[in-house]
């Protein structure tokens, strides 16, 4: 086997494959079994097997973890992924820049240590990392840029700072990839905050939208002086993803100038799902529950006092009872508060076992489809894009709610009889493609199941990732979601400032 293979050239294991390390005859006989079961045919004891793995905490065992990065079951290399990122040895973390990691002829495998070494134990040589950059290698070369963020912000990175700077100051001034560029740019932000504070002034003005949500992020990262007109003219931005960056901005500051922006903001706002973000920001910095009319929020905030940060209350729970509804009224429970809308829905399955009195989910869930499409209020554009082991779009990009489009697309949907494992993260990465939709609606049982990734822990932070620099908002309508699995979601929910909702589709409501 590979493992024992590297483990023998590195001198951790003797010519019989066991374990050179001291250690009594139990810890020997456990280890060699846990080898073993890293290689048997069920997927689930080999992510078990890599698990237990790591809990030795040795050189041996950790060779073994990053074997699993290449596995072709998404829940074992999850897992391995997750786990790696406990590595506390300089030494064993080198291993992420050779063949088992960013020297992987996959390219998968590759990705995958590229995250990892970003939340790992051990500190990591970031000249090293900023070798490792380049335009020729967009995805691979963003998630390390962002590796190199996180173990800025964590104090994990050694190395010359002036020259990470460099390497990435190169990267934003390319005009190839955007999300790259952007991703250099918060990268730089924590690496040398000096340089990177004159590039996100000239980002304010930059054509892309991408770069204009990056100098947002920059400017309520660092809260200077200078945040708050940033957060105004970016509030006020021509593009609505931009707008939504631009409001966070502001609530970042919690200054009484910046909310009496947001306000402002709110009496213009064309957009009903920015309108309710605002609102969420005044709900979350008074207490108060005043809604879209800005008036008594002007009344409230020409209260406060002139200096000082305002403290902050706990977020609001999610309800059944959400005002937020518009004509749309709402989707199996769960109001709709978008007019740019796609709704995913796992097609695994649970969508296919009968629940107590005979119905099929799937049957369900298109007769609440169609309350909610027919019932969208005009100006609305959405789509729909099931998934199994690929997502299944009704249409290349959101479509106007008219009754003909509803129509087709109820058909569409009545008519799709897919089956198999469910890939939500490659499905939510489709709808983000489309950059006039401002939210995704997922219906899921919680667990996903197919695709590159199919861990909650390694989806969500990546998925976050990927929509830095393009917000989109998550909703989630959990049916029979395990626990753990229900507060994974809800919280991708409220990083994306979406809720979340569990649902038992037994019951009448529409």
């Amino acid at each position: 086997m590979l493992a024992e293979l590297c483990l023998a050239l590195l001198g951790w294991i003797g010519g019989d494959g066991r374990l050179a390390q001291k250690g009594d005859a139990a810890t020997r006989s456990t280890y060699e079994a846990l080898v073993e079961q890293a290689h048997d045919p069920k997927p689930d004891r080999r992510r078990s097997a890599i698990r237990a793995l790591a809990e030795f905490q040795t050189p041996a065992a950790w060779v073994v973890v990053l074997e699993a990065l290449t596995d072709r079951e998404s829940a074992v290399a999850d897992a391995a992924q997750l786990v790696a990122g406990r590595i506390a040895d300089p030494k064993v973390a080198l291993e992420l820049f050779g063949p088992l990691g960013l020297g992987s002829k996959e390219d998968q495998v590759a990705l995958r240590a590229a995250e990892v070494l970003g939340r790992i134990a051990a500190p990591v040589d970031g000249e090293r990392l900023a070798r490792e950059l380049s335009t020729r290698h967009p995805e691979l070369s963003r998630i390390l840029v962002w590796s190199i963020e996180r173990l800025a912000e964590r104090q994990k990175l050694f190395g010359r700072a002036d020259k990470i700077a460099d390497a990435l100051a190169r990267l934003y001034e390319s005009r190839g990839d955007h999300g790259l560029a952007c991703a250099a740019l918060l990268a730089l932000a924590r690496v040398a905050p000096e340089r990177a504070r004159p590039l996100s002034l000239e980002a304010l003005a930059d054509r892309a939208p991408e770069r204009r949500c990056a100098a947002a992020l920059v400017f309520a990262r660092a809260r200077t002086p200078d945040a708050l007109a940033a957060g105004i003219a970016l509030a006020a931005d021509s593009d609505v993803r931009v707008r939504m960056r631009g409001i966070e901005c502001l609530d970042s500051l919690a200054l009484k100038p910046a909310l009496l922006a947001l306000i402002a903001r709110l009496g213009e706002e064309p957009r009903i799902r920015l309108r309710w973000r605002i609102v969420d920001v005044l709900q979350n910095s008074s207490g108060l529950k005043n809604r879209l009319d800005p008036r008594p929020w002007k009344l409230w905030a020409e209260q406060l006092p002139e200096g000082g940060v305002l403290r902050r209350g706990p977020p609001p729970k999610d309800s059944e009872s959400d005002p937020r509804a518009t004509r749309a009224g709402g989707f199996a429970g769960l109001t709709l508060i978008s007019d740019r809308v796609t709704f995913l829905f796992d097609f695994s399955g649970s969508m296919w076992t009968a629940i107590d009195d005979g119905r099929l989910p799937k049957d369900i869930v298109a007769d609440k489809l169609r309350v909610a499409l027919e019932s969208l209020p005009e100006g609305t554009e959405f789509n729909l894009i099931p998934y199994t082991n690929v997502p299944i779009p009704w249409a290349e990009e959101l479509r106007p709610a008219k009754k003909s489009e509803v129509q087709r697309a109820l058909e569409f949907f009545a008519a799709c009889r897919e089956r198999g494992r469910g890939n939500v993260y490659d499905a939510a990465l489709l709808a983000l493609a489309d950059p006039r939709c401002d939210t995704i609606v997922v219906l899921t049982d919680g667990v996903p199941t197919g695709g590159v990734h199919s861990d909650m822990d390694v989806i969500a932070p990546l998925f976050l990732e990927r929509t830095r620099f393009r917000p989109l908002v998550v909703d989630t309508i959990l049916v029979d979601a395990p626990p753990a699995a229900a507060r994974r979601w809800q919280e991708l929910s409220r990083a994306t400032g979406g809720r979340s909702i569990e649902v038992d589709l037994g019951q009448d409501s529409p």
